[in-house]
């Protein structure tokens, strides 16, 4: 086989902190495990797998061989970002949404992959926890990690009394660290917006041996849990949001704008919109955990917010948008929503679009 120099198949340096699990390797029992759902292809050297700002896309593993991700410049050129080897496989959370691929990846040699469709992916995540969990996992850390550096401009925060703080308005305010927010949060700052995550407001402490995400019957909580928050946190001067994993969001008004936000701590923020990603209390009950919102936003009678045109306050109908315009709601907490981790990490990168459309028209 023609294989690139061993020094060739390696990392990004400026990833040590995510490699493990942003680019983790399958064992070959996980490879076979991954095998019905989609189909052994094998490809010569420069065959182009994923075409950046394509439509088309897959789920490759390697089974043997090299394949390299690489990023257009603005001037048409390209420069390698990684490269993935034996038993590590492409994808992002792009593969969830309506979005154009992002990068191009081509194979390095000839090479023998384990092709899977969007399709047959989500099929393989539904019914394989174990690879759910590291696949989902690694799909929001590369987020993080090909973000590319900006200068930190991080939240200023200040208490409600305000004195001799300053007043640093964000963008947007993500309120729901589970699979919805941290999505929104993840996209939104790789789009250059101020963005805060305050992450506490779905998963609390993360109870030992919890195998479900309340609203998300099914799956798992390794996106949810407060170790990948942390890592989040971590990186977040690198991609220019800040993630606060476990403050909470006690209460909002609606009445001024920029709106405000008040966390557990005392602590207030204030943005120019808002994505809420809080999910459903963890009673059973299926009702929204919305009361923090004090009846700010139309919900229905579950207390799931209510939006585009089922809002009776959003004469524009936009996508995601609440009757209050400007707030945002995605995920298991929006009525009417597919309770499932892979529609909430689709609506939480689709809502960033309409946020982007709410802040140009406010501007204007």
């Amino acid at each position: 086989m023609n294989r690139p120099p061993v020094d060739a198949a390696c990392h990004p340096p400026e990833l040590p902190a995510l490699h493990a699990q942003a680019f983790p390797m399958l064992s070959p029992d996980q490879i076979r495990q991954a095998a019905p759902y989609g189909e052994e292809v094998r490809v010569p050297a420069g065959t182009v797998l994923l075409q950046s700002g394509g439509e088309e896309a897959a789920f490759y593993i390697v089974l043997d061989g090299y394949v390299e991700v690489l990023e257009s410049e603005a001037d048409g050129t390209q420069h390698s970002l990684l490269m993935h080897r034996d038993g590590e496989f492409t994808g992002s959370l792009d593969l969830f949404t309506d979005r154009p691929n992002a990068v191009t990846a081509r194979a390095d040699s000839d090479s023998r992959l384990l092709c899977l469709s969007r399709a047959g992916l989500a099929q393989l995540l539904l019914a394989e926890p174990v690879l759910a969990d590291i696949v989902l996992r690694a799909f929001m850390l590369r987020r993080i990690g090909y973000l590319r550096r900006r200068p930190y401009g991080g939240a200023i925060l200040r208490s409600a009394a305000g004195v001799g703080q300053a007043d640093r308005v964000l963008d947007l305010a993500v309120i729901g660290g589970g699979p919805a927010g941290l999505a929104a949060a993840a996209y939104a700052a790789s789009e250059g917006l101020h963005t805060l995550l305050i992450g506490g407001s779905l998963c609390g402490t993360d109870a030992p041996g919890a195998q479900a995400l309340p609203g998300f019957p099914g799956t798992i909580t390794g996106l949810c849990d407060g170790g990948l928050l942390r890592r989040a946190e971590s990186q977040s001067r690198r991609f220019g949001s800040h993630v606060m994993p476990v403050r909470v969001a006690t209460a909002f008004d609606s009445t001024s704008y920029p709106y405000r936000v008040w966390l557990d701590d005392g602590q207030m923020i204030e943005a120019r919109s808002l994505i809420v990603a809080t999910g459903l209390v963890e009673d059973g009950s299926g009702e929204g955990n919305t009361a923090w919102l004090d009846g700010c936003l139309d919900t229905d009678e579950l207390g799931c917010i209510l939006t585009g045109r089922a809002a009776a306050g959003s004469m524009q109908a936009r996508a995601y948008e609440s009757s209050q315009p400007g707030v945002f709601a995605v995920g298991a907490v929006r009525a009417g929503s597919v309770k499932h981790v892979l529609a909430s990490i689709a609506e939480g990168a689709a809502a960033v679009r309409v946020v982007h459309r709410f802040l140009d028209a406010s501007a204007h």
